[in-house]
């Protein structure tokens, strides 16, 4: 495995439920600022049983990448919304914990 996909799997299967991070944040704190697509192009292809939490992972508007009418845009927003984040379009708000602390 190269040292890219490793830090970038062990930083992502440290991230806890209910929190997101951007693909190009994802790369940046794996120490390769800038690979923003080669985060994504190693989250399209793992395997269907990997057990990350590849669903944690949206763009940099907080937005859900997959186009709507697929099964992994689907996949992906079931899975945010078990974990607090209340999407609108494809959109993640703040998570209702994110609220209360706001206030």
């Amino acid at each position: 495995m190269t040292h890219f996909k490793s830090q970038v799997f062990l930083i992502l299967n440290e991230l806890p439920s209910g929190e997101c991070i951007g693909y190009g944040e994802l790369a940046k704190q794996a120490g390769f600022p800038g690979y923003a697509r080669q985060v994504g192009h190693l989250m399209k292809n793992l395997p269907k049983d990997s057990k990350l939490p590849w669903h944690r992972v949206v763009n940099s508007q907080r937005k859900i990448s997959f186009a709507e009418n697929t099964d992994a845009y689907w996949q992906q927003r079931h899975k945010l919304e078990s974990e607090g984040w209340i999407i609108v379009g494809n959109k993640l708000t703040l998570n209702e914990f994110d609220q209360k602390e706001e206030r």
